[in-house]
């Protein structure tokens, strides 16, 4: 008679007899879950603090003047949701799509920043494409020709976001290890490995930093003109992140 895997019945029951020793030799169950809790804090804890001075060298990288732009961008696309929040606009369907897309971009945009700035540049390239997918559909829904269940078609995305998006597929999708060796591979000469912790790379830390900053330019332009039709006869409304906008145009050209 034959157990599958083991051969013999006898050879399969010698099996469970020295699976039992060494459950035996093992620590208590609770007393090995309570240290692994433990040590998954202290494992939190450690990647919080490097995560913190992988920021400090990305904001070193970014400079005064993008770091300044993001903060005025965040101003400017809060304001004009908050302005009038509650008081129902001249909208229809077209309009309250695009205004869904405008959240959806809002409420990511912090997590966006956060990961491009510790580190994590193959997540936030995955966040980046769908960015620019935002950005497209919107472009898409105003030129009626927006699809339901489709991709966005990245020929209507604005001028030169088209050109990322195939960059950040190719990261996203995790499928050539070639384009995935600059974030994960150390040299220390003696031998070759992976790094478990995450690798600052300064221009890619930047360039996306770039990429991300303008596609958000382009949601506050959207977000204006969209503004403007919902609330015809309150243009005071889009007034602050208009002039906010053209402070973040010339910080941005200085950068």
């Amino acid at each position: 008679m034959s157990a599958k895997g083991f051969g013999k019945k006898e050879k399969f029951q010698k099996q469970i007899k020295n699976l039992k020793k060494l459950e035996k030799n093992l620590e208590n169950t609770e007393s090995l879950k309570q240290k692994g809790i433990h040590f998954g804090n202290e494992i939190n804890s450690t990647w919080a603090t490097q995560a913190q001075g992988m920021r400090t060298k990305s904001e070193q990288i970014y400079g005064h003047l993008l770091i300044t732009a993001r903060l005025l961008m965040i101003t400017a696309l809060a304001d004009l949701q908050t302005y009038r929040v509650g008081i129902p606009g001249e909208t229809n369907e077209k309009l309250g799509e695009i205004l869904r897309l405008i959240v959806v971009f809002y409420q990511g945009q912090f997590c966006t920043e956060q990961i491009i700035s510790e580190g994590q540049y193959i997540k936030a390239s995955a966040v980046i494409k769908q960015e620019i997918e935002i950005i497209t559909r919107i472009a898409e829904i105003k030129q009626g020709c927006a699809k339901v269940g489709k991709t966005p078609n990245v020929k209507y995305a604005p001028s030169m976001l088209n050109l990322h998006y195939g960059d950040m597929n190719d990261i996203a999708h995790i499928s050539k290890p070639t384009v995935l060796d600059p974030f994960t591979s150390i040299d220390k000469g003696t031998f070759k490995g992976v790094s478990i912790q995450p690798i600052f790379h300064k221009e890619i830390s930047k360039n996306l930093c770039e990429i991300h900053l303008s596609i958000f330019y382009n949601i506050i332009l959207e977000a204006i003109e969209l503004f403007q039709q919902l609330y015809p006869d309150d243009m005071e409304l889009v007034l602050p992140a208009y002039k906010l906008l053209s402070i973040i145009q010339e910080l941005l050209t200085k950068s």
